[in-house]
C-alpha cells in the first residue's frame, strides 16, 4: 500500500500568486505527493494552480462545502462547486455535505445526488466526518453509509472524539461497520474535549496520537482487503481557532506547519 501525502494550507497565508508559488514549492521540498485545496477559501484560478503543481509533480485534491437553507440550495451549491471542483483535474474530491440539522431523508438526497455525479465525472467523491454536517457523530455516520454502501467517506476522527467525549474504544464494533467506506484520512489528533491536541509531539498526548494511528491502520488494512494500491492522507492541524494561542499576545504556542510534518513523518514510519 502507497501512502500519498497531501499538504493542505489551511495554517499558511495564500492570497497572492507568489504565496502559492512559494507554498507549492515548499510542499514539494518537504517530501508531500500532493496538496488539498478547500476551494471556498481558494481564491486562484485552475490554469495558474495547475501550472504551479505540474512544475513540481504535485497531484490536487480539491474540497467543496455544500452549504443554503434547505436541501434544494445544498444541491445546487454542490453542482456549482463541483463543476469548479473538477477544474482543477483533481484526483479526488472531498465534500462537507449536508448538515446536522436536517433530516436522514434530506440529508440522504444529498449523498444520493454525490453518487449520481461521481459517476456521470468518473471522479472519487468523498465526505467528510464531521461536526455541522450529517456525519457529525458515529452513528449517523452508521445509518448513512448503512442506507448507501458505496458511498465514500473522508475521515476526520477528531470530531467524533469531541462529540461523544471519548476515545472512541466503547464504539469499536460500529466503527468496524463504518471504516470500510473511508477512502481518504485527515490526520488530525482530536481529543474528549476539542478536535485538536496542542502539539503531537508533545508527549502530554502521546496516548492520544497512538490511538489515533491504530485506528487509521485499521482504516488502511480494510483499503487493502479491497486491493487498493494507495491512499491518500492530509495531516490537517489547523490554525487558530483550532490551534491554541498565547494570552494577550495571541501567539501560537506551536508551529502548525511542523506539526503537520511531524504527523505526515510519524505516519509513514508507523502505517503499514
Amino acid at each position: 500500500m502507497k501512502l500519498n501525502f497531501h499538504k493542505s494550507f489551511w495554517e499558511a497565508p495564500c492570497t497572492t500568486e507568489q504565496e502559492l508559488k512559494a507554498l507549492v514549492e515548499r510542499t514539494h521540498a518537504d517530501g508531500y505527493q500532493g496538496t488539498e485545496l478547500f476551494l471556498p477559501f481558494f481564491g486562484f484560478d485552475a490554469e495558474f494552480t495547475l501550472a504551479a503543481h505540474r512544475k513540481h509533480s504535485l497531484n490536487i485534491i480539491t474540497g467543496i462545502a455544500t452549504e443554503g437553507n434547505n436541501v434544494a440550495e445544498h444541491l445546487k451549491s454542490m453542482e456549482t462547486q463541483l463543476e469548479r471542483a473538477l477544474s482543477f483535474n483533481p484526483i479526488l474530491i472531498n465534500s462537507h455535505t449536508g448538515r446536522d440539522i436536517f433530516s436522514l431523508e434530506d440529508n440522504l438526497q444529498l449523498f444520493e445526488h454525490a453518487l449520481e455525479l461521481e459517476q456521470k465525472y468518473k471522479v472519487i467523491i468523498t465526505h467528510e466526518t464531521h461536526r455541522f454536517r450529517p456525519t457529525f457523530s458515529t452513528f449517523e455516520t452508521e445509518k448513512i453509509v448503512s442506507a448507501l454502501p458505496e458511498l465514500k467517506l473522508n475521515l476526520d476522527i477528531s470530531h467524533w472524539m469531541v462529540v461523544h467525549e471519548s476515545d472512541l474504544g466503547d464504539q469499536l464494533a460500529r466503527l468496524e461497520k463504518i471504516f470500510p467506506h473511508v477512502h481518504h484520512i485527515h490526520a488530525r489528533v482530536g481529543f474528549e474535549e476539542g478536535p485538536q491536541v496542542t502539539d503531537p509531539q508533545d508527549s502530554l498526548w502521546e496516548s492520544h496520537v497512538n490511538n489515533h494511528v491504530n485506528l487509521w491502520q485499521n482504516v488502511i488494512d480494510f483499503a487493502q482487503k479491497r486491493q487498493q494500491s494507495s491512499f491518500t492522507i492530509t495531516p490537517e492541524f489547523g490554525p487558530f481557532p483550532y490551534a491554541h494561542i498565547q494570552p494577550q499576545s495571541h501567539q501560537p504556542i506551536t508551529d502548525i506547519w511542523k506539526a503537520n510534518n511531524f504527523m505526515k513523518q510519524h505516519l509513514q514510519d508507523k502505517l503499514i
